[in-house]
């Protein structure tokens, strides 16, 4: 099988800086998204965190050993989280978002802590590949509001869901932060995601999200199966 992915990431309209990050490797066989949170500079250094270390991480033939590799990686991740937490002297949270697919041969993984999320469209159905690790609140005048439960952060305790699962032709993966996926209905998703093993896919992506109010940091990574 061959895969092949394209990958976007953009501030959106109302904030300034933008704390996605993301890394692509199809050589590789490994995506990642991750969405920073601790104020402007302290989300885009987490998440820049993240995707660095994977960036550098070298693998064997082996799968599995690959995955440990993976969990390694992200002890390692909340280590440096840690450390730069003890630094700074402050109470505050710094840390992020993971979502991460991992593909050799036809066997596949995916790592999640958070709200972004990795879609799979198979066989004309979407469907998520991971659970969201939020809750809904009711806050002012009965709003229901999403609150994020988990992710890769400092100070706090690891919590990963890793998933394994077997992938096939004509697959395509969207991984992605929740400033796409809450500007967009799962039927654009769908449509773009299906246009995608045609070459065109994350373009209309990014073109349907940018025309929608892009109130938050947008990035996604959509990855083919041929």
């Amino acid at each position: 099988m061959r895969i092949t992915s394209c990958s976007f990431t953009h501030p959106g309209h109302t904030r300034r800086v933008n704390e996605d990050s993301f890394y692509a490797d199809d050589e590789k066989g490994l995506w990642v998204v991750c969405d920073g949170m601790g104020g402007h500079s302290e989300g885009l250094f987490a998440s820049s965190l993240a995707t660095d270390n994977f960036a550098v991480l070298e693998f064997s033939l082996n799968f599995e050993q690959n995955v440990e590799r993976i969990i390694q990686t992200i002890h390692l991740i909340k280590q440096q989280l840690d450390k730069k937490v003890a630094m700074s002297n402050s109470d505050e949270i710094i840390g992020t978002t993971l979502i991460l697919l991992y593909i050799q041969d036809d066997n596949a993984v995916c790592v999640s802590a958070g709200d972004s999320r990795c879609y799979i469209l198979r066989d004309n159905k979407l469907s998520l590949v991971n659970t969201d690790h939020t809750k809904d609140l009711v806050v002012e005048e009965q709003t229901v509001q999403s609150v994020l439960t988990n992710a890769l952060y400092a100070p706090g305790d690891i919590n990963i869901d890793v998933k394994h699962f077997s992938i096939q032709k004509q697959d395509v993966f969207l991984l992605c932060s929740d400033g796409l996926y809450n500007n967009l209905d799962n039927k654009t998703i769908k449509e773009t995601m299906h246009s995608s093993l045609y070459g065109y896919g994350l373009k209309e992506l990014k073109e349907k999200v940018l025309s929608n109010n892009a109130d938050d940091n947008l990035t996604g990574v959509m990855v083919c199966v041929f």
